[in-house]
This record gives C-alpha cells, sequence and structure tokens, in this order.
C-alpha cells in the first residue's frame, strides 16, 4: 500500500491487494488493485470501479491516483474497490481506452466466486477522462465496438450505477475544430474524419431508455472541462428516462472536490443503488 496511507488502512481496516492483471491487449499488462475489509463479509460484496483521469494520456495518473480515504471509507462499509488500468493514447486510440474498461467489469464477475464480489452490483466512479469512460460504461453498454476481445467475453460488461467528475459528454461541443489531447486521444483523425470520431466518442451520442442511475459532479469554476458538459449529460439522461441527479459545486474548479459533502453525497448515491446486504 502506499506509505503515505499506511495509518488510514489500519483505522479503516481495509486491505490493498495489488497489480492484478486482468489483460495483455497488445502485450501491454492491464492491472487492477483491489480495496477490500481485512475480514471478508459472509455475503458477496458490491463493486466500487473507480476509473482514474489524466486526459487519457497522462502515465502518471495511473491507478494510483484516486481519493484514497474516501475509498476506504467505502471499504468499510462493506464495497470492494476496484481501481483499474487501461491503455493511454499513446499506446492505442479510442476504444481501446473503453475496451479495457469494459473488459476489467468482465474479469470482475469473472472472478466473482474468487474474491467473494456480487456481478449483479457493480458501480463505477470516474474523474475527468475517467468520467468520460464511465459515462460510456452506463450508456454505451450495447455497442460491439466499444466491446473489444481482451476476454472474459461469455460475462456481461454492464454497470449498475455511475459517479462521474467533471466529464466531457459531447466532443463536438468542445473540439470540433480541433484539440491536441482529444486529438491524439482518437488517434488523429483528419478534418474530414473528425466530425465522426468525435460523435463516435461521445457518451451523448448512446443515450437510450434503461441506462443505469447517474450521479453527476462539476465545479462551477472548472475551466478546463465546462460545467455545460456535465448540464448537457444530465439533461439527456433525463430526457432518456434515467435517474439522473446533477450537483454543481460551488468555487471548485478541475480536480479533486474538497468538502464532506460531496463525499456524503455520493457514498448516500452508491447505498441507494448498490447497498451492500447484510449477514
Amino acid at each position: 500500500m502506499k506509505e503515505q496511507f499506511i495509518e488510514e488502512y489500519r483505522q479503516y481496516g481495509a486491505a490493498l491487494r495489488k497489480n492484478i492483471v486482468f489483460a495483455r491487449p497488445g502485450g501491454i499488462e492491464l492491472r487492477l488493485d483491489l480495496i477490500s475489509r481485512e475480514q471478508r463479509d459472509a455475503v458477496p460484496a458490491p463493486v466500487i470501479v473507480w476509473v482514474h483521469g489524466g486526459g487519457w494520456n497522462n502515465h502518471d495518473l495511473d491507478r494510483n491516483y484516486r481519493p484514497e480515504v474516501e475509498l476506504l471509507r467505502l471499504a468499510a462499509k462493506g464495497y470492494v474497490i476496484a481501481c483499474i488500468d487501461y491503455r493511454l493514447s499513446d499506446q492505442a486510440p479510442f476504444p481501446a481506452h473503453i475496451q479495457d474498461c469494459k473488459c476489467a467489469i468482465r474479469w470482475l464477475r469473472a472472478h466473482a466466486a474468487e474474491w467473494n464480489l456480487d456481478p449483479e452490483r457493480i458501480g463505477v466512479w470516474g474523474e475527468s477522462a475517467g468520467g468520460h469512460l464511465v459515462n460510456l460504461l452506463g450508456i454505451a453498454e450495447d455497442v460491439p465496438e466499444f466491446e473489444g476481445d481482451g476476454g472474459w467475453q461469455e460475462y456481461s460488461s454492464h454497470v449498475n450505477a455511475v459517479c462521474t467528475w467533471y466529464s466531457p459528454a459531447d466532443f463536438m461541443r468542445i473540439a470540433a475544430h480541433g484539440d491536441p489531447v482529444i486529438d491524439e486521444m482518437l488517434g488523429f483523425p483528419t478534418p474530414e474524419q473528425r466530425p465522426a470520431a468525435l460523435r463516435f466518442a461521445s457518451p451523448l451520442t448512446y443515450l437510450h431508455p434503461g441506462i443505469p442511475p447517474f450521479l453527476v459532479m462539476h465545479g462551477t469554476t472548472d475551466e478546463l472541462v465546462s460545467p455545460e458538459q456535465s448540464e448537457l449529460l444530465y439533461q439527456g439522461l433525463r430526457d432518456a428516462g434515467c435517474q439522473a441527479e446533477l450537483f454543481l459545486v460551488e468555487g471548485q474548479g478541475h480536480g479533486f472536490f474538497q468538502g464532506e459533502e460531496i463525499y456524503r453525497r455520493i457514498r448516500d448515491f452508491f447505498d441507494r443503488t448498490l447497498a451492500p446486504r447484510q449477514s
């Protein structure tokens, strides 16, 4: 475990199992970490998957870039937390990123008995680029191009709840005329290819009835991803009949939120949608 959090792991009675390989696309090892109670519960535990941000391209913001203490608080309530890798843009272009996330969900279901997980209660939580990916996990659940062939194909990549932080939802509004980070993520499309590529990667493209519950959060002073993106996402989800909540965090920008109220809302959201069972 990270040395700076040893005392917190002891305080919350949590265990960290690191570097579990779940796929090897193109020979690249993708790993996940599992955070859980030291003592396993008698009943299978619900899972929350943390998906890191970093512009789809930052190797310093990997699965270890996460709100550690808040994840420990969720683990103490009975959740198992899975923090996952995915290929970054210099390793493979979109849709590799979402294919890897879906592969991780399938891996969790395939290994549910081994790790005492409940395969029917898997939620996801992501920030920024990771928020974009959890949006797709929740919305684009039946897009064949997003499944990939990373393994465990006999299992579903469906998720049961989504918490998304300051995430892109409609790339046409962000990068219609080009953006270096998004262009790299898309594999450097030509100007003629760009509109179709942007729509292909945009969660709003795939809205439909039957989407799982969403908690959409965004800072009002975010200058990197406009709060309008979360407002568009929320409205689109509501129009599709989804159970969705929008929480605009006053005075906060692009980055991990500060304040107990934000994390109380997240815990309440997952408790409502995934609710650990009593043994």
